[in-house]
């Protein structure tokens, strides 16, 4: 499969990832994990039984797999446009490829971390296992917040390379624009509007991206 059939259905992986994501900070962590407020998550008990709960697993396996997906994306976006617009693609597939690097982190330490997590927990004194997940938490912000930056910058070249050429809607570009700036606004403050433009943006790019690659093929 080429990388251009591959680029849809990586975006909807991210977009499925984001649903997961959003599913749990709008209804399960509230409802079922006693987050009730954003001071709440600084409550290193329940970050403690949160980290052991399966939705929080399968949130560190979409990150996972956002960090593959974005770097297919990445890579077929500089496929697309490198003979049209070699500088901002190359730009695009480093900004993926920074994004990837991100998700892989936080995901990883969501997954196979959370298995040292507990064993330095279950094996120590308290106080060491309330320094063991605080230095986790702070660890998991700073990489989510680096795989935020590179999606936002993505998205904007993205955009940027959309509109030079004509390729993608206008009113999707439009957006792009404002999801890509909701995820560089994590470089200087923690304000998770993306969680909620990244969903649409991913959602949307799946179903254009394949429509204008064909309606480009007729013509």
């Amino acid at each position: 499969m080429t990388l251009d059939r591959l680029a849809p259905w990586s975006a909807a992986v991210i977009a499925a990832a984001f649903a997961m994501h959003n599913l749990n900070g709008a209804w399960i962590e509230p409802r079922y994990l006693g987050f009730g407020s954003y001071a709440d998550y600084a409550d290193l008990a329940k970050l403690q039984a949160a980290s052991r709960a399966w939705p929080w697993l399968l949130s560190g396996i979409g990150h996972v797999a956002s960090g593959f997906a974005v770097v297919v994306l990445g890579l077929a976006t500089w496929r697309r446009y490198q003979a049209r617009l070699p500088e901002a693609a190359l730009v695009a597939m480093a900004a993926a490829l920074l994004a990837g690097t991100g998700f892989l982190l936080v995901g990883i330490s969501h997954v196979i971390g959370r298995q040292t997590l507990f064993l330095l927990a279950d094996a120590n004194s308290s106080a060491l296992r309330d320094v063991a997940y605080t230095a986790a938490t702070v660890i998991r912000i700073w990489v989510n917040a680096l795989a935020q930056i590179g999606l936002g910058w993505f998205t904007v070249q993205l955009a940027w390379c959309g509109r030079k050429t004509g390729e993608l809607p206008r009113s999707f570009i439009g957006f792009s624009f404002v999801s890509g700036a909701c995820g560089l606004l994590m470089a200087v403050a923690y304000i998770p509007v993306y969680l909620y433009t990244v969903l649409i943006w991913a959602a949307w790019l799946a179903v254009a991206w394949p429509r204008r690659q064909a309606g480009a093929a007729r013509a």
